[in-house]
């Protein structure tokens, strides 16, 4: 990355006399100041040796420079104190602990990283003290819930989504993310898993590299990943990491066509700092980038501080600035806005209110209090303006930065090829300018379609049911091993179809023993469950087992066919299909379809609002039903665990066989018998189906039917004995007569014991409404007691009841008493108290 610059040998000492000189220009400004300026002491905890830590600190101290000499009227000025943390976590805090125990600073801008971060802000807090990062970019950092905490760098979880997008956006199923194994790599973890699942998107495999681990430990996980189906990977890590990745991965051959890579911001936002062979071993990957808009005052700037950076840094050759160095830029700028905006003149520290005398007391139980921080802080959160990377806002603690770019890894840096924001999500089109195709790895524009089945991969384990009889669609080979079959030659000409070669072997799912080890259902779950890749053989698709797992487009329908030969010139065609039944079983049939209509319609009637209303409606729901009944098609189809990749491949390969000659030569090897006898030369015979052949289909139709009613008439009459005997005794002359209409005007009643009709309270004390042809009981549940019925009466002798046909039909007292007392004996039943009547 660091390029030695040909004449740096050649460079007398007193130019970096003089660099060291202007280095420090703005902090011996502040101490040489006028008397009317107020110093404020400011750390600064970077990885000098890295390079954002360079980079950062001359950006931090550009920032302050010219901010302070386009405003000299201020009456505050900053001075900094940098410390080097060494890259180091216990480097970092210590640094911390000796700005504010010994420099009393007021602010720190930085740490570098998201693990050094964690107890530093900690210090800050106990300190009150606001600690300002740049560039420690984990979710993490969140959960310590500092008040004094301000990420002035974009969180890693809000680029989850647009990875998220992308991944939606080329219709990959698998991802594998690649992290480093510390706070930066698992914190944006669960962010990134949770978006992936939001498009339907799995995770199968996570790798974990750790920051230490050797080139060949990288290698061996890299070779672990050639293994395995998914080509998708995200790679979250910091970029010497991942140049280290890259150049392995383009080394073993993963960098070529077929591969996807998806890189995050951590590495995304220093591309063009990274070194030429890094590039070109990364060429093809996209990249998710922070989106920095283009100004005038950010070209400005670039220009001066190149400038200024060579004369600090003579060996570095080309530097290059990124968002790191403008978002220190910009904290920078924030820190001196919000210090000068607390209006205070002086800035002091407190001492802990801990006994100071005594000698025991740690550094962290001696630390003082800043004064002031806790209004630095409160500025801070108000602070808005227009900075370097656009519109600068923080909101609680975060830097709010909405847009970012797509970009596509060549050997300059990086293209732009897209962009994404919250609201339109990905786009390809932000700012009216145009952009470029996507060059994938393999210098390829075809899209990776996301997996491969690896050379080295597993064989799939495709499991087949094991039964009797049918035995055309699957069995076990004479051998006894594999299977052979409809259905297997079916598979085998939809796997030769793939673009790409699959292993596999047929597993019977049977016992040692040879003897089925289930059912359909069981053998999906083994599917599911993982014990097989696959399943094959005449396996229907129902909605309870697709939760389970995933079918393939069906390859053929189940049903009763029949095939009948006919006299070309035959002169009644339009009435051919009534040939292969004789009258006698087209009318039975007819009648067992009306019977069965009418059964139904008895059973559903007083408990079914389907089967009520006007009488038509009443006998085509009923018909409608039974003919349902009747008409039911099974689908062969093959299938796989929900989410795997084969699925749609193997869908796009049966359409191709099923549509080729291939299907009718696989029909005709397991099936050819019985439609080559049709077609044959010699003579056939046949004869039509008749009643004779389905006679013990009928009777058990019929008897099940029969005995339903038989038990449902038992049922209703010991139910409903009491309204019977009450409503004929009602009659004048009780006669036969006058019995049939009590019996069929009570059963045209609506069972209101029935779970359709019962409705749940509404709420404590609330009232029940029973609606009752026209009129409605309405019943508390406060009582466990039936009420005395002297308790209620009727004042009316007559009222208009409006029957199920819309009539208005006129009742007398009796009447009502009737439908009154029939309801309270099946409302009192279950406990509850009838408290008014409403009749209409």
């Amino acid at each position: 990355m660091n390029i030695p610059h040909p004449v740096a040998a050649i460079i007398p000492a007193a130019l970096y006399f003089l660099a060291g000189l202007f280095f420090f220009s703005t902090t011996a400004a502040a101490q040489n100041a006028s008397s009317s300026t107020v110093p404020v002491n400011v750390g600064v905890v970077l990885d000098m040796e890295s390079w954002i830590g360079k980079m950062g600190l001359s950006c931090i101290d550009m920032s302050l420079s010219e901010f302070y000499s386009l405003n000299p009227h201020y009456h505050t000025r900053i001075v900094l104190h940098p410390k080097d943390s060494g890259r180091d976590v216990v480097g970092a805090a210590a640094a911390a602990l000796d700005l504010i125990k010994n420099n009393k600073v007021h602010a720190i801008l930085g740490p570098t990283t998201s693990m050094q971060a964690n107890f530093v802000i900690e210090l800050g807090q106990k300190a009150h003290v606001p600690i300002l990062t740049f560039t420690a970019s984990s979710p993490a950092l969140a959960s310590l819930r500092s008040p004094y905490f301000f990420r002035l760098t974009q969180n890693d979880s809000a680029q989850v989504v647009a990875i998220s997008d992308l991944v939606k956006s080329y219709s990959w199923r698998q991802v594998v993310p690649i992290y480093e194994d510390d706070e930066f790599g698992d914190g944006m973890l669960p962010y990134l898993i949770d978006a992936l699942q939001s498009v339907n998107a799995r995770v199968p495999y996570r790798s974990v590299i750790d920051p230490a681990a050797t080139d060949d430990q990288i290698k061996e996980e890299l070779y672990k990943l050639m293994t395995m189906q998914p080509r998708v990977f995200v790679v979250h890590m910091l970029p010497s990491l991942a140049a280290r990745l890259f150049m392995k991965a383009n080394e073993i051959g993963m960098m070529s066509e077929g591969y996807a890579w998806i890189l995050t911001d951590g590495t995304t936002n220093v591309l063009d700092s990274l070194d030429s062979s890094v590039l070109k071993s990364m060429e093809g990957a996209l990249g998710v980038k922070t989106y920095v808009p283009k100004s005038l005052e950010l070209d400005s700037f670039k220009i001066r501080w190149k400038r200024k950076f060579l004369i600090e840094n003579p060996i570095i050759n080309e530097p290059q600035l990124d968002v790191f160095g403008l978002w220190a830029h910009d904290a920078a700028r924030a820190l001196a806005m919000a210090v000068e905006k607390t209006g205070e003149r002086e800035f002091k520290y407190k001492n802990n209110p801990i006994n100071e005398s005594n000698n025991k007391q740690t550094d962290l139980q001696t630390l003082g209090v800043s004064e002031n921080g806790e209004k630095i802080r409160d500025v801070l959160l108000k602070t808005r303006f227009k900075g370097l990377t656009g519109n600068y806002r923080i909101v609680k603690g975060e830097l709010q930065s909405d847009n970012l770019e797509i970009v596509n890894v060549n050997e300059d840096g990086g293209k732009r090829v897209g962009f994404w924001n919250p609201e339109k999500g990905l786009t390809k089109n932000l700012s009216q300018s145009g952009t470029k195709p996507v060059i994938w790895p393999g210098d390829t524009t075809a899209v990776p379609k996301g997996w491969e089945w690896p050379v080295a991969g597993k064989r799939l384990k495709i499991g087949f049911p094991v039964k009797e009889g049918y035995n055309e669609f699957v069995r076990v080979k004479e051998n006894g091993t594999g299977a052979e079959g409809y259905c297997t030659d079916v598979f085998d000409a939809v796997i030769a179809k793939l673009p790409y070669a699959v292993p596999y072997d047929y597993v019977p799912f049977a016992f040692p023993n040879g003897s089925s080890a289930g059912s359909y259902d069981d053998l999906i779950i083994q599917v599911y469950k993982g014990i097989y890749d696959g399943a094959v053989g005449d396996i229907t698709i129902v909605a309870n087992r697709s939760n389970y797992v995933d079918f393939t487009l069906p390859f053929t329908e189940s049903g009763v066919s029949m095939v009948v030969p006919t006299q070309g010139n035959s002169k009644n065609r339009a009435w051919i299909f009534l040939k292969p039944l004789t009258l006698n079983l087209w009318i039975t049939s007819f009648c067992f379809f009306v019977f069965m209509g009418f059964v139904v319609w008895i059973l559903e009637h007083r408990i079914n609002e389907e089967f009520r209303g006007p009488p038509s409606h009443q006998i085509g729901t009923s018909l409608w039903f039974s003919f349902c009944t009747m008409v039911f098609a099974q689908r062969e189809s093959l299938a796989f665990p929900i989410g795997s990749p084969l699925v749609g491949d193997v869908s796009r390969a049966v359409l191709n066989v099923t549509e080729s000659e291939k299907m009718n030569q696989i029909q005709n090897t397991w099936f050819g018998d019985q439609c080559n006898s049709l077609s044959s030369g010699s003579k056939v015979t046949s004869s039509r189906l008749s009643l004779g052949s389905f006679w013990g289909l009928f009777l058990i139709a019929g008897s099940a039917a029969i005995i339903a009613l038989l038990v449902y008439g038992f049922i209703f009459f010991h139910k409903e004995q009491h309204t019977l005997h009450r409503t004929a005794d009602q009659g004048s002359n009780n006669t036969v007569r006058d019995k049939i209409r009590a019996f069929l005007k009570t059963y045209d009643e609506r069972d209101l014991t029935s779970h359709t009709f019962k409705k749940s309270n509404l709420g404590h004390g609330d009232k029940t409404n029973r609606v009752i042809d026209g009129g409605s009981i309405s019943a508390s549940p406060g009582s466990n007691y039936p009420p005395n019925p002297s308790n209620y009466s009727v004042q009316d002798t007559s009222f208009d009841f409006y029957s199920e046909s819309g009539n208005a039909s006129p009742m007398n007292h009796q009447a009502l008493e009737m439908v009154v007392s029939t309801t309270m004996d099946a409302s009192l039943g279950n406990g509850e108290e009838i408290t008014e009547i409403h009749v209409n």
